[in-house]
């Protein structure tokens, strides 16, 4: 498509702010409906797209700037004869996420209509306006997403149409490469409540001090790298009706009141005027959001004492500011940590200041906040609740919320209390929020989503900084809105609050939203738990799949390419998706234009490594080609697995031949420590990027022998580290030469999965991988258990697989959980819960192995043109499904009758099928599609 439209944004803005929200319209007539109609639509940072008040749909796909993308639409089912409009509303974040490089506010369409041969574009013919009831001053929803959102309906400023601004023409601004998007446009599809769980009455809402450090002292900057820096003393008076005892909810401070620190947020305060003091946790961190909230029974005010007003001061230290990549990672970065001592004893002699008298001898000057230069966090009310029961008459028919007939919820004013009610979606979802209600102007609603709760009622609030809420404040009457961005969560909380009289709530549901996945994939089995770790495993696949497989729904939503090489394998087993599997190769690959190894997570305001998930990207490439046969794809990919490695090559010591490297050295959340320079998992996974991109460029035709020799170099060093004594390979090796007194199963397993294992170490490594001694540190995520898997079938040990899927697997199901977790449990801190994130993509490993092991389908070559079939029956009865391929599906199945074995099998034309014998079936009459072999 020939682009001709521009850039543009209201004339009144520069485009630079943060959580700026502006509309976009343009009007046309039509004397008939056109053949064909479609529009090219882009933007940064978010647009959604209506045509005669139809939402159409949500963009653009994530990119980086310099690699931009468009959307395209085929509108000619929206049009009509006569007056058309065309509406977008478009998000700039203008500020760092895990998902965007924010540029500046820019947005651009093209409509082509075929038959009038009318072609309409961005440009100072649009309207344009800044949305008046789009509320700025938020907070993040976390480290890695957009800002909050809030929206005040109540606001009756009306919009202030003007012609827009030119920014410049498509490929002149910094969104470069334009080109249409690569992967299917999400889907949506309503979701209803399946049940009420129950309500409460809850405390008004607290106090909240919320200061954006990072946009006070580095306004404008989208980085979010953990070096960075952002020292400030907070300081302000608490007025106190009264003496008290005070629980305070902190995120991300440290805080005394009147020189005595707050042990667990517990402060005194005398009636009258106290001294708040409070200064970053930590200096550097992904956290740069300060808050301090105060419970409304306390009935405090705050004054800023520098001026009397309602304000904070802060005291900056620009000496110890910065921004920095966190390329070396933060336990190398030396200056990182010694501005981090230096702040440190800043903030321990500031803390002990007593009186406002003492502060303003130490710091005189300061800058001033007033409160509308203060964050809006409407999450701490929902974070630090405080429930009472329900009384009657505060809720009627709660219930007609699970259904769609025209019957209210009524909600009526608690004097003193806010009204919470909670509803059950049966199962984890992820979309848009829509809701439909009647309420006083001012009426606030707060929509809130969890994954868990406890049986008894408690609530798992995924980390204290990742804000799964948004609010909505109503105007007189009739209110209705969706949601402008995607959540997720099993449980959402509706909280009406400040509410003057009766509210009555029509509708609230939740619009599903996500790749819009084709089931090819099946599973039954005898065993019907495993059909349901199948089950969950899957809806965790879909839930894990937008524009790009994302780690989790609810608090990142972030294209981590260590979890992508995982999730391909998934989804390819159950879903296809092949174009998702490109889209996340290609992407990652294009971080190489910024970083000597693939990045971790792109594109991304983060800049960081870490180097397995750069070789799982390799390895990435190699199976999506298999899987395939796409060898076009693999030469348009072939230079970046080839840069990959040479930067990879780059970073090898001289000393001791393996790879070295200041980076994130993850691999797994183990007792594993990663901050040191060698890690023996890294060159461990080395070797299987190298040994993946010798069998990528045989099949291309490619020079691989230099990669064979440093394999077989690599290999060397690894055993030369062997140690005789624990019959282990050692973790790490510190940076002073040390090497490390831990050892773990992960790199017996990667050795074995790799082949990087001597021969006279196989045995031992074997023993470690199936029956590790007490003191290896064991496998902590269902991320590190693929690789666990893997060698296990690599070692001939398949049945292992699934004693350790139902070892691993059981426990989710036994807490009715309906996708699968990211960690076992008490792998992270995270107290009474079982996990963490209670949907992780990457944990969706029996997706791949239960239809390789228990139906037998096994791929045999290139391309999907040869399986073999060799179902492992143990302990089973039956079992029959199927598996994707890009030819159609091949499905399996088979049943035990006495001593005899059924097996039957079908496949795409043209795809063979072999049967294969295994131990399990030893002794055994196989009949295979009819006949005896």
């Amino acid at each position: 498509m020939n682009i001709t439209a521009s850039w543009i944004w209201p004339a009144d803005s520069d485009g630079r702010g943060f959580n700026l929200c502006s509309v976009f319209r343009r009007d046309f007539r039509l004397e008939s409906v056109p053949a064909s109609a479609r529009i090219l639509i882009t933007a940064d940072s978010y647009y959604r797209l209506k045509i005669n008040g139809q939402w159409i749909g949500d963009g653009p796909a994530r990119a980086y700037p310099e690699h931009y993308q468009y959307d395209i639409y085929d509108i000619s089912c929206y049009l009509r004869p006569g007056l058309n409009l065309v509406e977008a509303t478009v998000r700039y974040y203008g500020c760092g996420t895990f998902h965007q490089i924010p540029q500046r506010g820019g947005f651009l369409a093209q409509i082509e209509l075929t038959g009038p041969g009318q072609t309409i574009v961005t440009d100072g013919s649009w309207l344009a306006a800044r949305m008046p009831q789009w509320v700025e001053n938020t907070v993040k929803s976390s480290i890695q997403q957009a800002p909050l959102e809030i929206v005040d309906a109540s606001v009756a400023a009306g919009f202030d149409w003007k012609p827009a601004a030119v920014v410049c023409g498509a490929e002149e601004g910094p969104w470069r490469g334009l080109h249409p998007r690569d992967v299917k446009p999400l889907s949506r599809r309503e979701c209803l409540f399946r049940r009420y769980v129950g309500g409460h009455r809850v405390a008004k809402e607290p106090l909240v001090v919320a200061i954006p450090a990072d946009r006070l002292l580095f306004p404008g900057d989208t980085t979010v790298n953990h070096c960075n820096s952002f020292p400030v003393l907070i300081a302000f008076t608490v007025e106190s009706p009264q003496s008290q005892m005070v629980h305070l909810g902190l995120e991300n401070v440290k805080v005394s009141v009147n020189g005595r620190s707050a042990l667990n947020g517990e402060v005194s305060l005398k009636a009258g005027s106290n001294l708040l003091v409070a200064a970053p946790a930590q200096l550097t961190g992904h956290r740069p959001n300060y808050e301090i909230a105060f419970p409304a029974d306390a009935g405090v005010s705050v004054r800023n004492f520098y001026n009397g007003g309602e304000g904070v001061a802060i005291v900056e230290f620009p000496e110890l500011a910065g921004l920095a990549e966190d390329i070396p990672y933060v336990w190398a970065n030396a200056p990182a940590a010694e501005r981090g001592a230096a702040f440190s004893r800043i903030v321990n002699a500031a803390l002990a200041l007593r009186t406002v008298e003492e502060f303003l001898g130490q710091y005189p000057a300061a800058r001033l906040l007033d409160r509308a230069e203060l964050a809006l966090d409407p999450h701490c009310a929902f974070q630090w609740r405080e429930p009472f029961p329900l009384e009657p008459g505060d809720v009627e028919n709660p219930e007609a919320l699970i259904y769609t007939d025209g019957d209210c919820t009524t909600v009526n004013p608690a004097p003193g209390y806010d009204i919470e009610l909670c509803y059950d979606l049966g199962e984890q979802n992820v979309g848009f929020w829509n809701f439909a209600l009647f309420a006083p102007a001012g009426t606030v609603l707060d929509i809130a989503a969890l994954e868990y709760m406890t049986p008894d009622g408690r609530l798992q609030h995924t980390g204290s900084n990742y804000r799964n809420l948004m609010r909505y404040i109503c105007r007189e009457g009739y209110n209705r809105y969706s949601s402008m961005r995607r959540r997720s969560g099993r449980y959402l909380f509706l909280t009406v609050r400040n509410a003057a009289g009766p509210v009555r709530i029509q509708l609230a549901r939740l619009v599903e939203s996500t790749y819009p996945v084709v089931r090819e994939g099946e599973f039954n089995a005898s065993d019907c738990r495993l059909n349901r770790i199948y089950e969950i495993s899957a809806r965790t696949m879909k839930l894990c799949m937008e524009d790009t497989f994302t780690d989790c729904p609810l608090y990142e939503q972030t294209l981590w390419v260590g979890d992508a090489r995982n999730e391909g394998l998934f989804a390819m087993s159950v879903f296809g998706a092949y174009d998702l599997v490109r889209r996340c190769i290609r992407l990652a690959g294009q971080s190489l234009e910024r970083f000597p190894l693939v990045g971790c997570q792109v594109p991304s305001g983060w800049s960081s490594i870490i180097p397995i998930w750069s070789f799982m990207w390799g390895i990435s490439v190699q199976e999506y080609c298999y899987e395939t046969g796409d060898l076009a794809f693999g030469r348009e990919v072939w230079p970046m697995v080839c840069k990959n490695l040479e930067g990879a090559r780059s970073m090898i010591d001289p000393e001791t031949g393996l790879l070295r490297t200041l980076a994130w050295n993850l691999f797994d959340w183990s007792k594993t420590n990663c901050d040191h320079p060698i890690l023996l998992q890294n060159s461990m996974f080395l070797v299987g990027a190298l040994t993946a991109a010798i069998e990528l460029g045989e099949s291309l035709g490619e020079p691989v022998e230099a990669f064979r020799g440093q394999r077989e170099e690599l290999k060397r060093a690894i055993n030369a580290q062997w140690d005789a004594r624990k019959l282990a390979w050692p973790d790490s090796i510190h940076a002073d030469g040390t090497v490390s007194e831990d050892a773990s199963m992960h790199t017996s397993m990667l050795a074995l999965l790799y082949d990087a294992a001597n021969p006279e170490h196989v045995a031992a490594a074997r023993a470690n991988t199936v029956t590790p001694r007490a003191e290896l540190i064991r496998v902590a995520s269902p991320f590190a258990a693929l690789y666990l898997y893997e060698a296990f079938e690599k070692i001939g040990m398949a049945d292992e697989i699934l004693k350790t899927i139902y070892r691993d697997y059981l426990p989710m199901l036994r807490l009715g959980s309906t996708t699968v977790w990211e960690t076992f449990p008490a792998a992270l801190n995270t107290g009474e819960f079982p996990t963490r994130s209670h949907c992780h993509g990457w944990s969706a490993a029996p997706l791949y192995f239960l239809p390789r092991l228990v139906l037998g389908i096994l791929p045999a070559a290139p391309g999907a043109m040869k399986f073999r079939i060799s179902p492992r029956i143990t302990g089973l009865e039956f079992a029959s499904g199927a598996r994707p391929t890009i030819h159609g599906r091949v499905e399996a199945g088979w049943e035990r009758k006495g001593n005899e074995l059924f097996i039957t099998a079908r496949a795409p034309a043209g795809v063979e099928l072999e049967y294969l014998e295994n131990d399990t079936h030893t002794d055994l009459q196989v009949y295979f599609n009819g006949k005896p072999v």
